[in-house]
């Protein structure tokens, strides 16, 4: 239990950090740590897939 939290902590700790870098970017010379635009498209794909995945697994509920 004290592992997953962990990895959750720490996931959510780096994504924090990185968005808060990428704020926080002067605009000569660095660059952002995070395609944020790519990102968001990646996980509405996988969320789409996971909820097509969901519906043939459970199926939906039938219309009356």
């Amino acid at each position: 239990m004290r592992m997953l939290l962990g990895m959750i902590v720490g996931v959510s700790l780096a994504l924090g950090v990185a968005f808060f870098h990428d704020r926080n970017v002067p605009t000569d010379g660095q660059h952002q740590i995070v395609n944020w635009d790519v990102l968001r498209t990646v996980t509405q794909d996988q969320m789409a897939a996971v909820k097509r995945l969901w519906d043939n697994t459970i199926g939906k509920p039938r219309q009356a």
